[in-house]
């Protein structure tokens, strides 16, 4: 028997927080069909990331609120680069398989083609995160 996978993220606890997540995504990936404007749109990333990392943080606040301190692990030294540069590298590779299938759907005569991508994730997100809910919610 397998021990039951600890659930770390509140936000997927409830179908509002599936649906909050599914529409972050939307909304993000769409950024660039209707802001023009460099300048706006890496304000408005930042914006958006920073306001639903304190979602995240709020929700998690409230929902681990009467558990006690979890033990931190050991981290070697190495480790919180060598996570940055991965993190780095994820980062920039996704930015450019999106960019190729944004620019393959724009010549397939697509008007929006990060609108149709962030419809395409945000429906992904909420399938995965409602299935991987249901599953949970199964083994409890």
């Amino acid at each position: 028997m397998t021990t039951p996978k600890t659930d770390n993220y509140a936000l997927d606890d409830t179908l509002p927080g599936r649906i909050t997540q599914a529409a972050a995504v939307g909304i993000m990936t769409a950024f660039p069909d209707w802001i023009k404007n460099k300048t706006a749109l890496v304000c408005a990333y930042i914006l958006s990331f920073l306001g639903f990392g304190a979602l995240v943080a709020i929700t998690n606040a409230e929902s681990h609120e009467d558990r006690p301190e979890p033990e931190l692990p050991d981290v070697p030294a190495w480790a919180i680069p060598v996570a940055f540069a991965i993190l780095v590298l994820g980062g920039w590779l996704n930015i450019k398989i999106q960019q190729g299938i944004v620019s393959f759907t724009r010549r397939r005569g697509v008007s929006k083609p990060w609108t149709l991508w962030g419809a395409i994730g945000a429906a992904l997100t909420f399938l995965f995160s409602e299935l991987e809910a249901r599953e949970h919610a199964a083994h409890s």
